[in-house]
């Protein structure tokens, strides 16, 4: 660790330095100002502006150490004694976990409030294990924040694309669907015309009715009552037929069978790398570490 820590992380211009203090009002409260903001009245106020990604930083490079050591060596660069290095001390609480209890073979926090707390509902990307007294990664905190920003995304897009649950639409005639759990590729065909009245001085046609059936909701097509036009979004289609995706299928357009809600997967997934599941992650290093870090 850096000697000059709390400079980098402390030591920089503070926000809100260049108001100027306004002059005397005016006496007379004819020469006063009409209309008056709070802005103009207040102004802005100095506030605290650390860089606290050094601190950040460090503490990641310390993954699988004892944090006695880690801390010693924070307080032995990071004096307490002094009011503004003491800033410092107050911020490590935003990166690590430190009272961490084992309760029936699952950790909890101790948070300053709202009491005990999973470790995966608590903000820390890092943690003390309570068994061994080292400093570890929150796998379970930086995974579940991903499964729900995953979650936020698909909530947006499916909401800005028109998406129905349970429901993606590859096409104008073919569709994916979940039906008592198993996912279905369902083939979509207009609705054959109807018999239309024949005239009087019209020849009478040996002909077979034409019987057809929904594949989805087996059920004699007939005159529209709006159920179709609710789930296939016209009432001149109907299900022709359908198919259960095979387990590669089910993998290419990121669905699942089962009786979960639905996550509205992305459907097709885009080639390129997985993203990571933490901004800040940095790898367990044993060996020597940064200098300056």
């Amino acid at each position: 660790m850096r000697n000059d820590m709390y400079k980098v992380i402390v030591e920089r211009p503070r926000l809100g330095g260049g108001w100027d203090k306004p002059g005397r009002e005016a006496r007379d409260p004819e020469d006063q100002r009409v209309h008056e903001s709070l802005r103009l009245r207040h102004g802005y106020r100095k506030s605290l502006n650390e860089n606290l990604r050094p601190l950040q930083r460090y503490l990641e490079r310390q993954v699988g150490r004892r944090w006695d050591l880690v801390y010693s060596q924070l307080c032995a660069r990071v004096d307490r004694r002094n009011t503004v290095q003491q800033h410092i001390h107050q911020h490590i609480d935003d990166f690590v976990a430190m009272q961490v209890l084992e309760i029936d073979g699952e950790f909890h926090v101790m948070r300053s409030w709202g009491g005990l707390a999973p470790l995966a509902e608590v903000r820390s990307a890092l943690y003390v294990d309570p068994r061994n007294g080292c400093l570890m990664r929150n796998e379970a905190a930086i995974g579940l924040r991903g499964e729900r920003r995953r979650a936020h995304r698909m909530a947006v897009r499916a909401r800005r694309e028109g998406w129905q649950d349970e429901v993606r639409t590859l096409d104008a005639h073919t569709q994916l669907r979940r039906i008592d759990g198993l996912w279905y590729e369902v083939a979509l065909a207009p609705v054959p015309a109807r018999d239309t009245p024949r005239k009087p001085d019209q020849r009478r046609r040996k002909l077979p009715r034409q019987i057809v059936f929904d594949a989805v909701t087996h059920k004699k097509i007939g005159p529209c009552d709006g159920e179709r036009c609710r789930t296939y979004g016209a009432c001149a289609l109907y299900a022709r037929r359908k198919r259960q995706l095979s387990g590669a299928e089910l993998s290419d357009h990121g669905l699942r069978n089962g009786t979960a809600p639905d996550s509205y997967a992305a459907s097709p997934r885009s080639g390129g790398r997985a993203p990571h599941a933490s901004k800040y992650r940095a790898p367990i290093r044993n060996g020597a570490r940064n200098k300056e870090h």
